[in-house]
This record gives structure tokens, C-alpha cells and sequence, in this order.
């Protein structure tokens, strides 16, 4: 991966982000108007769906090159979950 364009990753971040809440807010204002019927819908939740993929994909992109970048910088792979209530004795 090419860690050293990092103006590249962020603008694509920031450019995926912007798609989804401008689909966000569309879908948003259908919800409340009460006259929207099905036919308004038609293709908007899968522009949502596909948004928000892509700023999780470019997100991971950026976070990723990021990490490549800082030597001696090791985030966990999982967190220590504080135990429950159900947790096996």
C-alpha cells in the first residue's frame, strides 16, 4: 500500500463520508414525509447500504496506512471485555 499518499486517502474518506450523509439526509426526509410512498424509496436504502460500505472501506484504507506509518505503534486485535453477569465461573 502507498502510505505516503495520504491526501489521496483522506479526500476519499472525506468524499465517502459526504456521499453518505447527503443520502442519509434524503432518506431521512422521506421518512418523515408523510406522503412518501414506496415508489420514492425505490433505490434509496441501497444507496445507503452502498455509501456507508464505502466509508467503512476507505476508512479501513486510511486507518491502514496510518498504522504502516508508526513504527513501534501495535493497536490491539481485541479488546478485554469487562466480564458479565453470565460469564462461565
Amino acid at each position: 500500500m502507498d502510505t505516503e499518499d495520504w491526501p489521496a486517502f483522506l479526500a476519499d474518506y472525506q468524499a465517502a463520508l459526504e456521499e453518505f450523509e447527503r443520502v442519509t439526509e434524503t432518506l431521512t426526509l422521506l421518512l418523515v414525509d408523510r406522503t412518501s410512498t414506496p415508489e420514492d424509496f425505490r433505490g434509496v436504502f441501497e444507496a445507503e447500504a452502498n455509501a456507508r460500505d464505502r466509508v467503512i472501506l476507505t476508512r479501513i484504507r486510511l486507518v491502514n496506512a496510518w498504522r504502516e506509518t508508526q513504527p513501534g505503534f501495535d493497536l490491539p486485535t481485541t479488546l478485554d471485555a469487562p466480564p458479565t453477569r453470565y460469564a462461565a465461573k
